[in-house]
C-alpha cells in the first residue's frame, strides 16, 4: 500500500473533473456536473458512473491502474496500550476497492474549499509484504513475510481540505489535508511467518482474527493517515494542473 485508495473520493471527484476538461479525448459516457443547487447530488450519480469507466487508469493525466491499485509502502504505528505495534506494508496490491465501491453522499463547501464524501465498499483486499514488531494485548508479536488484510462492508468518509493559489492569474486549489476514516463490518488478517515459527504463527493469526475488532480499532488511525497522505499526493497531481473553475463548473 504505497501510493493508493483506494477507492478514494479523490479519484471519484477528479475523474469527473477530467471528463469536464477533456471529454472529447475520453470514452463516451463520462458525465458532467454544473456548480448549482444540485451539484452534490449530481456528483454522486456522475462519479458512480465514471469510476467504473476509469478502472484501467489514464496515462495522459497520470492516473494509475485503479483495479488493482499498486501501493509501494504503508507504515502503520499504534503506540498506545493495549497495542504498541509498528507495521510496514510494501509492494501492496489493493483489489476490489473500485469495483465494489459506491458513492453515497457528497457535501461540498467550495467557498471554504472543503469536500466531504461518504462511500461504501463491499470488499478491500490488500496483499503485500510486511514487517511487524511490537505487542498486542501484552502478547509480543514479530515477523516478516506475506500479508493479507481484507476489509468487508466498509463505510469510508473522505474529507478533502483545500487551499487556493494562483498561477498566471488563474485560480487553482491544492489539498492541504486528505483525511480518511474507515468503519468496516469485518476485517480478516493473515500474516505468514510470524515468529519464524509455523505453530506460533498459526496461533497468533487465529488470535488476531478472533479479536479483529479490538486489533483493527487500534490500527485504523494509522491506516487512515497513511492512505490520506497517498490520496493527497495523487489528488494534487490533478488539482494543481486544472483550474478551479474548470473542475467545478460555474
Amino acid at each position: 500500500m504505497s501510493k493508493l485508495p483506494a477507492t478514494s473520493c479523490l479519484f471519484f471527484l477528479l475523474i469527473v473533473a477530467i471528463a469536464q476538461t477533456s471529454a472529447q479525448d475520453l470514452p463516451a459516457g463520462f458525465p458532467k456536473c454544473k456548480r448549482d443547487a444540485n451539484f452534490d447530488k449530481c456528483l454522486v450519480d456522475a462519479v458512480n458512473v465514471a469510476i467504473q469507466l476509469l478502472k484501467s487508469g489514464n496515462k495522459e493525466y497520470g492516473i494509475p491502474t485503479l483495479e488493482p491499485l499498486s501501493v509501494k509502502k504503508l507504515v502503520i504505528d499504534a503506540g498506545n496500550a493495549p497495542i504498541t505495534l509498528r507495521q510496514t506494508l510494501k509492494n501492496v496490491k489493493v483489489h476490489d476497492m473500485i469495483s465494489t465501491s459506491k458513492i453515497q453522499r457528497y457535501r461540498t463547501d467550495l467557498d471554504k474549499h472543503l469536500i466531504i464524501c461518504d462511500s461504501k465498499t463491499d470488499r478491500i483486499e490488500m496483499l503485500g509484504d510486511y514487517e511487524m514488531s511490537g505487542r498486542i494485548l501484552l502478547l509480543p508479536i514479530t515477523g516478516n513475510g506475506k500479508a493479507n488484510v481484507t476489509l468487508l462492508n466498509t463505510k469510508i468518509e473522505h474529507r478533502l481540505i483545500g487551499e487556493p493559489f494562483e498561477k498566471d492569474g488563474v485560480k487553482y486549489m491544492r489539498l492541504k489535508e486528505y483525511r480518511v476514516s474507515f468503519d468496516p463490518k469485518r476485517v480478516y488478517m493473515r500474516f505468514d511467518n510470524l515468529f519464524n515459527d509455523k505453530t506460533l504463527s498459526e496461533g497468533m493469526n487465529r488470535f488476531l482474527n478472533e479479536n479483529w475488532e479490538i486489533v483493527f480499532n487500534e490500527l485504523k488511525v494509522g491506516y487512515a493517515k497513511s492512505f490520506g497522505l497517498v490520496f493527497r499526493e495523487l489528488s494534487n497531481k490533478l488539482f494543481e494542473k486544472i483550474p478551479f473553475d474548470t473542475i467545478f463548473l460555474s
